[in-house]
């Protein structure tokens, strides 16, 4: 891989890593539901150009923008309100890799060798030792919010995976599309004080919106897709492990959080897991190279 590519693939990390801690502040100026609402209409407008309606595939569209939009990032916003402790959630959100590779096994057929099938009990284990940090203990039900939503999200992945031949663009605008009738209904009859919440919006919220509207969907998403259509999956997925490492670091710079012993190991294990799962499919790829190189 080319040094700028791995560059901007640290780059995608890094923005991601930060939007945790991004959507954490910018759910101190609007209400959970009424803050995605703006990052959808806003992603909506910035694609809108992108939009194409694609034959015979509307179906599958609808049922991953569900699943990766509205469903997803209503839980995602309700668990970040709830959770006091960001290092926690952003270890949580990371199982999305290890879930969607289970799905893949029993949906879609595709193999989950011993190398991964440890990978992912690895990562399980390393999930139950965070959950039982006595710091982590009150994080339950924000855990368990944040769970589902990852859950969503792997589901999302695994109906993108029959989606291959709609732009990345094309399908964030459906997403949006798809999830702005839900997360308003949600604003609506959920919250209240909206008017006011956008009347006393300041320069920290409104930048907390296009931060996690601009950088994080727009340019995360594009640059992840840019990357995909020139190297193997398996080249490019070890570099995402870092985005838990550079949230972590924003949440402990921002908010001065403290990271235990317990929470240090667990996410070490998790992280171990995840690990398991991208290096090994990637040192495969490199011996095959290799055998196939005169």
């Amino acid at each position: 891989m080319p040094f700028p590519h791995v560059l901007l693939a640290l780059f995608v990390s890094i923005v991601w890593g930060v939007n945790f801690v991004v959507m954490k502040i910018g759910l101190e100026h609007l209400s959970p539901f009424l803050f995605v609402v703006f990052r959808f209409a806003i992603v909506l407008a910035l694609l809108f150009p992108w939009l194409r309606i694609v034959k015979g595939h509307m179906g599958l569209i609808l049922a991953a923008g569900l699943c990766l939009g509205g469903l997803h990032f209503a839980f995602v916003t309700v668990g970040l309100e709830l959770a006091e402790n960001i290092t926690s959630i952003v270890i949580i959100v990371q199982m999305h890799v290890p879930l969607t590779l289970i799905m893949a096994h029993f949906l879609l057929k595709e193999r989950l060798s011993y190398w991964r099938s440890g990978g992912v009990l690895i990562a399980f284990f390393g999930v139950l030792v965070i959950s039982f940090d006595p710091a982590i203990m009150e994080e339950r039900m924000a855990i368990i919010i944040i769970f589902t939503a990852t859950s969503l999200y792997s589901i999302g992945a695994i109906l993108l995976r029959k989606l291959q031949t709609v732009g990345i663009f094309n399908m964030q605008a459906w997403t949006a599309i798809f999830g702005l009738p839900i997360l308003i209904s949600l604003s609506l009859y959920t919250e209240t004080g909206q008017m006011e919440q956008v009347m006393n919006l300041d320069r920290e919220g409104w930048s907390a919106i296009f931060y996690t509207a601009v950088l994080s969907s727009v340019v995360g998403y594009g640059g992840m897709n840019f990357l995909l259509k020139r190297h193997p999956v398996t080249l490019i997925a070890p570099i995402f492990l870092t985005v838990p490492v550079f949230a972590t670091t924003a949440a402990v710079l921002v908010f001065d959080e403290v990271l235990t012993t317990r929470f240090l190991v667990g996410s070490g294990l998790t992280l171990c897991g995840l690990a398991v799962i991208h290096v090994r499919d990637w040192w495969k790829k490199r011996q095959l190279v290799r055998e196939l190189l005169p």
